[in-house]
C-alpha cells in the first residue's frame, strides 16, 4: 500500500466517523466536491477504498431517507455526476460513471431507477454502445442486468436493449454473454408472467429461450476456468431461471451442479452478497411448496370459477408436494446445510430471510429433520429465530418447532438451547399463521415435558396467557394443542398455584370443565387431565363441583370406553371425596357411587379400579353408603 492510498483510506475513515456521529453532516457532504470523489472511488481496485466508499454511500443514503429534501438532493447530485461521466468522451470517466451507477443500484433500486428512467439516458447509451470498448460494454451490460431487477426499468430495457442483448448471446466474451443472458432471463420471465397467456406461440418461444439460457448458466457455473465473477453472474441468472418448474428439476438432479454451487459459497474468502443471494434464491425456489389455500380462499376460488371469471392456477405437477419432497431429499444429500450455516451469518436481512425459509422448507419433510440436527443446522436456526425481522424469526421458529415436535429435545437441543427456544415459540403462538401456532404449541408441550426448568421459563416469559388465548381459537387443532400444553404446565408449581387460587382462577377452571365436555377426544383428554392434577387442591375441587354441570361432566367421562378418561374422572372424584363430608354427600346425591360401583365391576384396568374403590371408601367414611356398595 502506497502513501497516497493510505492517505485516502484515512480520509474516508474520518468521513465515515463524522457521518455516523453527526448525521446532519451528510447534507453538507452530498453538496460538496468530496461527494464526487466518493462516487469515483467505487471503481477503485483497492480492496479497502472501494468497500469504504460503498459503506459511506450507504450511510449517506440511510441519513437522506429521514428527510424528503435530503433525499431529493442525494438523487439530484448523484445523477449530476454520473450523467457528466457517462457523457464524457474519455473511457476512464465513462467507467467511473457506470461503476457509481451500479453501486447506487445496489444501495437502492429507487436511486438507480431515478437515474436510468431520466428521459433519453438509456437511448443515448444504446446509440453509442457498439462503438464503445469492451470494458465499457461490460460495464453497460452490468447496469442493464442490475436494472432488470426493477419492474419499470425492465420494461424500458425490453424496449431499447433486447436486440443488443440477444446479439451478445453469440459473443466470444463469456462475461458479456453471461450478463446478457441474465438480463434476458429477467425480461423473458416478466413477459411470461404479464403477457397474454392465450398467445401459445409467444409463450412457447419464451419457454424455449428460458431453457436455453438456463443451460448456458449451468455450463458457466460448472466451468472452473471462468472468472469467479462470471460464475457468480451465472448463478444470478440461474436464480431467475429456477422459477421455471423444469429448471428446478434440472438443477437438483444434475450430478455436480449443486456441489459446485455449494463449493463457491464455502470457498468464498469473504462475504459475497451477490453470490449468497443468488444461491439462496435458487434453494428457496427448488424447495418451496405450493401454497395451501385456506377454506375461505378455496370458497372464493369456487365462486370465481362459477361466475366465469378467469382464475390463474398452478397446474404443473412438478410444483406438487411429491416433487418438492424429493427435491429437498436430493439437496440434503448434496450437503446443503453447511452452505446454509455460512449464509445465515450474512448481515443482509434478505439473505437471512431466504435461508430461514429454506430451513423451514427442508424441515417440512420429517425425514430431513434428523440430518438437519446432525449437520449443525440448529446452530444457525436459533440465532435466526431471535433479533431479526418478523419474517426471518417466524420462518426460523417454525422450522425449529417442526424439529422439536418429532425429535427428543434432549438430543436435538442440548444444554441451554432448549431454553432459548421458549420466546421464539411463544412469539410464533402470537403470529398470524394457524399452522405456526399449532406447531409452536406442540413444540412447547414437547419441550416442557422433559424439563421443569423449561416450564418455569414459559411461565416467566408470561406464556400462560398466550397459550390460554389460543384455547378460544376456532381451529380445533389449535384449541386442542393449547389445552394439551396447559395440561403439561400444571406440573409447574407457579402455574398450579395460579389455577388453584379461587380469587383469580374461577374462569380458568370453568373453561377446563367446559373443554372436558367437547366433542374432540384429545381436547377432552387434555382438559380432564389438567383437572385431575389440579383436583389435589381442595379449592379446585370446590370450583369444579360448583359448576352447574361439573359433576355430570365427570360422570360422563367415567362412562366413556377410554381407560384414560375413566382414570381422570375417578381421580377427580377421589380428591373431591377427601375434601369434606359435605363434598361426599353431594357426590352421593348425584349418584356418583353407582357409577363407581358399575366401573369396578366392568373395568379390567387395575389402577382405575383401585382408585374407584378408594373413592367409595372415602365416601363411606361419612356413613352415606350401604356396606354392600363399599364391598
Amino acid at each position: 500500500m502506497n502513501e497516497n492510498e493510505e492517505a485516502q483510506i484515512s480520509s474516508l475513515n474520518s468521513l465515515l466517523q463524522k457521518i455516523v456521529n453527526e448525521p446532519s453532516y451528510s447534507l453538507t457532504l452530498i453538496s460538496s466536491n468530496e461527494y464526487e470523489d466518493i462516487l469515483r472511488n467505487t471503481s477503485s481496485n483497492s480492496p479497502k477504498i472501494k468497500p469504504l466508499s460503498l459503506l459511506i454511500l450507504t450511510k449517506l443514503f440511510e441519513n437522506a431517507q429521514k428527510n424528503k429534501d435530503s433525499m431529493e438532493l442525494f438523487k439530484q447530485n448523484s445523477s449530476k455526476f454520473i450523467i457528466k461521466w457517462l457523457n464524457s468522451t474519455k473511457k476512464q470517466e465513462k467507467l467511473y460513471g457506470y461503476s457509481a451507477f451500479e453501486s447506487l443500484f445496489q444501495i437502492s433500486n429507487d436511486i438507480g431507477s431515478f437515474i436510468l428512467l431520466k428521459e433519453g439516458i438509456l437511448e443515448d447509451i444504446m446509440d453509442c454502445i457498439e462503438f464503445e470498448s469492451e470494458d465499457v460494454q461490460i460495464a453497460i451490460t452490468e447496469i442493464i442486468s442490475v436494472a432488470c431487477s426493477q419492474k419499470d426499468c425492465r420494461a424500458l430495457v425490453a424496449i431499447h436493449c433486447q436486440k443488443y442483448l440477444t446479439s451478445l448471446m453469440s459473443s466470444k466474451n463469456q462475461k458479456l454473454k453471461t450478463l446478457a443472458a441474465v438480463a434476458l432471463t429477467k425480461i423473458l420471465l416478466d413477459e411470461k408472467s404479464s403477457g397474454d397467456q392465450q398467445n401459445n406461440n409467444k409463450i412457447s418461444v419464451i419457454d424455449e429461450n428460458e431453457t436455453l439460457l438456463a443451460g448456458l448458466f449451468q455450463n458457466m457455473v460448472l466451468d472452473n476456468d471462468s472468472e469467479t465473477t462470471a460464475r457468480i453472474t451465472a448463478i444470478e441468472g440461474l436464480a431467475y431461471s429456477s422459477l421455471k418448474p423444469a429448471v428446478k428439476e434440472t438443477i437438483v438432479y444434475h450430478p455436480t451442479l449443486l456441489k459446485e454451487i455449494f463449493k463457491l459459497v464455502q470457498d468464498s474468502e469473504k462475504t459475497n452478497n451477490s453470490l449468497f443471494y443468488g444461491v439462496a434464491v435458487i434453494l428457496a425456489n427448488v424447495t418451496t411448496y405450493k401454497k395451501k389455500l385456506s377454506q375461505s380462499e378455496e370458497q372464493l376460488l369456487k365462486l370465481k370459477k362459477m361466475s366465469g371469471e378467469s382464475v390463474k392456477t398452478d397446474l404443473d405437477p412438478i410444483n406438487d408436494d411429491e416433487y418438492v419432497i424429493n427435491r429437498t431429499k436430493q439437496i440434503m444429500k448434496s450437503g446443503v446445510i453447511r452452505p446454509l450455516i455460512i449464509m445465515s451469518k450474512n448481515s443482509s436481512q434478505a439473505i437471512r430471510q431466504l435461508v430461514a425459509k429454506i430451513f423451514l422448507n427442508l424441515a417440512t419433510d420429517q425425514s430431513n429433520r434428523g440430518a438437519i440436527v446432525q449437520q449443525g443446522g440448529i446452530k444457525a436456526l436459533i440465532p435466526l429465530s431471535t433479533k431479526n425481522t418478523k419474517e426471518v424469526t417466524e420462518f426460523a421458529s417454525q422450522a425449529l418447532a417442526k424439529i422439536a415436535i418429532t425429535m427428543d429435545p434432549n438430543l436435538a437441543f442440548r444444554g441451554e438451547r432448549s431454553a432459548d427456544l421458549v420466546r421464539p415459540f411463544l412469539s410464533l403462538c402470537q403470529g398470524e399463521s394457524e399452522l405456526g401456532q399449532f406447531e409452536a404449541l406442540m413444540a412447547l408441550t414437547n419441550l416442557g415435558s422433559t424439563d421443569n426448568d423449561i416450564r418455569l421459563r414459559i411461565y416467566d416469559a408470561k406464556g400462560i396467557p398466550i397459550i390460554e388465548n389460543l384455547q378460544f381459537s376456532d381451529n380445533t387443532m389449535i384449541r386442542r394443542a393449547a389445552t394439551e400444553c396447559l395440561c403439561n404446565m400444571m406440573f409447574c408449581e407457579p402455574v398450579y398455584n395460579m389455577y388453584s387460587d379461587p380469587k383469580t382462577s374461577s374462569n380458568k377452571i370453568k373453561i377446563l370443565v367446559a373443554l372436558s365436555d367437547v366433542e374432540d377426544f384429545e381436547t377432552r383428554r387434555a382438559a380432564s387431565g389438567a383437572l385431575a392434577i389440579l383436583s389435589t387442591s381442595p379449592d379446585v375441587c370446590n370450583m369444579i363441583i360448583d359448576r352447574p354441570r361439573g359433576i355430570e361432566i365427570l360422570k360422563d367421562l367415567m362412562s366413556e370406553e377410554s381407560v384414560e378418561m375413566q382414570h381422570r374422572s375417578v381421580e377427580c372424584f377421589k380428591n373431591i371425596s377427601k375434601v369434606s363430608k359435605e363434598m361426599s354427600q353431594r357426590l352421593v346425591e348425584a349418584k356418583v357411587h353407582e357409577n363407581l360401583t358399575s366401573l369396578i365391576k366392568n373395568c379390567k384396568t387395575e389402577p382405575v379400579v383401585a382408585t374407584a374403590v378408594e373413592t367409595l371408601q372415602e365416601i363411606a367414611k361419612y356413613g352415606y353408603l350401604p356396606k354392600n356398595d363399599v364391598k
